[in-house]
């Protein structure tokens, strides 16, 4: 028996990470048990019984859970027709590209310290804090050196706040476009599984 749902694209990504996590934990359970079960020694009928049992319960659920990454990877296939669609596909290229700059642009403006020494500042250092060519002092500790002046600590983060406004604003867009929804016949025990 199957069941037709209806969802928004947002919510079938929900269903689809719900559905893999469940075939992963049950996957590895299932490796477990059918490649590590030991005993340390015999114990009669009953102990080879209950062995069998469990090795056909939990080949009962790999083949279950099998099914149930048909249904996540058929989830996945519409998903992706309908993300192209709305051009979700696309904005997501986008906005993963602004998250990475931003991050870059944030590591180098939070980088920028109250001990760092410009450039220019250089000759200032007392000659007798520079290590001489035939004795080095390895207890001085090394000067941070200011690589970017004022005006372009002040340009990186501009560029940060734009990133960062505007990966804000791509967020909404996804998520808005997001809300488009579509259908999907699934089976009883899969819709069970994702709890819909």
């Amino acid at each position: 028996m199957t069941k037709a749902c209806k969802l928004t694209l947002s919510r079938w990504h929900k269903v689809a990470e719900r559905l893999s996590r469940e075939y992963t934990e049950t996957v590895y359970k299932a490796k477990q048990a059918l490649t590590q079960t030991r005993v340390s020694a015999y114990v009669g009928e009953g102990q080879e019984q209950a062995l069998r049992d469990a090795g056909t319960d939990w080949k009962e659920r790999l083949e279950r859970a099998f099914r149930l990454q048909d249904s996540v990877t058929e989830i996945r296939r519409t998903l992706g027709d309908e993300n192209a669609k709305a051009g979700v596909t696309t904005l997501l290229a986008e906005f993963d590209k602004l998250n990475r700059r931003q991050k870059v642009l944030s590591e180098i403006v939070e980088g920028q310290a109250a001990d760092m020494i410009g450039i220019g500042e250089l000759k200032n250092i007392p000659q007798d804090y520079v290590a001489t060519a035939d004795g080095y002092d390895q207890r001085r500790p090394q000067l941070r050196v200011r690589m970017l002046d004022r005006a372009e600590v002040q340009n990186f983060q501009a560029g940060l706040e734009a990133v960062r406004a505007r990966a804000y604003a791509l967020a909404d867009e996804i998520a808005e476009r997001n809300k488009a929804t579509v259908s999907l016949e699934l089976t009883e025990e899969v819709a069970l599984a994702a709890g819909l």
